[in-house]
């Protein structure tokens, strides 16, 4: 994040967009220092939301605020065995009539 006023920002938008579209209160504090309370509340304000406007802060504040868990790594090659020759091995994109 570039900007160091952008979240912020974002926060004072999205507080004020859910008192006057939904008539709700939001905790900021709370939605930026916990990130389940940050999921769990973003995702019943999506369920209710009419509005453009508040469903694009609601995505940008909750790319900002809840970490994505991390994508589970591929596993090692077994010992002995070239990954290479492993990638080529099930490699079909060039059939029998590819040459």
């Amino acid at each position: 994040m570039e900007d160091p006023y952008e979240l912020p920002r974002l926060l004072a938008r999205f507080k004020l967009q859910v008192r006057r579209l939904l008539n709700q209160a939001v905790d900021l504090e709370k939605l930026a220092k916990d990130p389940e309370y940050a999921q769990v509340r973003l995702a019943e304000i999506e369920e209710v939301a009419d509005d453009e406007e508040l469903l694009v802060t609601l995505v940008r504040l909750r790319t900002l605020l809840c970490p994505v868990a991390a994508a589970p790594e591929s596993p090692a090659p077994a010992l002995g065995e070239n990954p290479q020759t492993r990638a080529a091995a099930r490699d079909y994109r060039f059939g029998a009539r590819a040459w």
